[in-house]
């Protein structure tokens, strides 16, 4: 598991309009941590901040205005940049449940509870979320992430039990 002390919360995607606003893409379902959360940190490591307000859903993102971001050619240099929260503001999670960051380097284990890599990253690119496999042999790829493939996660070991796993790769 991730032993950082920020959460990773949002992505800027692209800009929006004339007046430095931008989308955001954010990985959290409650935005309402936002309401009172301190400035977002501009990447893991960094000290650099940006307060946000937010502006109106637009499909799966936000439009975000963004303190001292008034035009666009900023904005449109902000494109990619991750948001980070410090994990120590986070509420507490429910009992059962676990992060996209919990996932990271949890191993991966097939349909005979063999390891078979680790998690690298988790991604989604627009049709669900992706585990980023690194294999015991071979290259890294992609795998989906849902109840039907990934049947049993157990955090307490790091272990997920995966469904059709050799069938995706072979």
């Amino acid at each position: 598991m991730d032993n950082s002390s920020r959460f990773r919360i949002a992505k800027i995607t692209s800009a929006h309009g004339i007046k430095g606003f931008v989308k955001m893409k954010f990985f959290i379902d409650d935005l309402s941590i936002l309401e009172n959360a301190p400035p977002l940190f501009i990447g893991e490591t960094s000290n650099d901040t940006f307060i946000l307000t937010l502006k109106n859903a637009v499909k799966t993102q936000w439009v975000v205005q963004i303190a001292g971001v008034t035009d666009r050619n900023r904005a449109e240099e902000l494109r990619g940049t991750e948001l980070f929260i410090e994990n120590s503001t986070l509420p507490s999670a429910p009992e059962g449940s676990f992060s996209q960051q919990d996932l990271i380097g949890m191993t991966i284990l097939d349909s005979t509870h063999t390891p078979f890599g680790e998690i690298i990253a988790v991604q989604n690119f627009g049709a669900g979320d992706l585990l980023e496999i690194n294999p015991l042999t071979g290259s890294t790829f992609y795998f989906p992430f849902n109840e039907d493939t990934c049947p049993v996660i157990d955090i307490q070991n790091k272990t997920i039990e995966t469904k059709g796993l050799k069938d995706f790769i072979f």
